[in-house]
């Protein structure tokens, strides 16, 4: 996480650079960093905050028989349909993912969680009927289904063989 937070930081200083030198425009941009920055951190702050009490509220067995290594072909499909649910943004979906997998879950299972949120996410669904129809929204899922799952069993049985 360290090294991630310095490559963007360091990204982040040599294009205020050049844009100093471009086109003088660097503050109209540290401008709009800061609104996107001040609109975004409630949310994240609640994502975290959400995930951090998934980490001690989810009982310890449940993670184990029904989301963990062992749980199989259940944590999957599980995962999958619960990733469909998850109707949030990236912000709020990972730091809750994360401490889905700190609890005890398989790499199948949030394999499966991460690609049900992907491919099936019904949050998309009104921004796809209108596009593309109804019909359409129905095909995509149908045919996206065994994606996520075929997802969350390779992950699983890599886990199991090499893990």
């Amino acid at each position: 996480m360290a090294l991630t937070t310095i490559i963007l930081s360091i990204v982040a200083l040599l294009l205020i650079y050049a844009n100093i030198k471009i086109t003088g425009r660097q503050y109209e941009g540290l401008k709009g960093g800061m609104k996107q920055m001040v609109y975004m951190l409630p949310i994240i702050l609640a994502a975290f905050i959400l995930s951090g009490m998934i980490e001690v509220v989810i009982p310890e067995e449940f993670v184990k028989e029904w989301l963990s290594k062992e749980a199989g072909l259940r944590g999957i499909l599980l995962g999958s349909f619960g990733g469909m649910l998850l109707a949030m943004g990236p912000y709020a979906f990972f730091p809750i993912a994360a401490s889905i997998l700190t609890s005890g879950a398989g790499l199948g299972t949030i394999i499966s969680i991460i690609t049900g949120w992907c491919l099936l996410s019904l949050s998309k669904m009104p921004f796809e009927t209108a596009f593309f129809g109804m019909r359409f929204f129905i095909r995509k899922t149908i045919l996206s289904i065994p994606f996520s799952l075929a997802a969350g069993l390779i992950a699983h049985v890599l886990e199991v063989i090499f893990m």
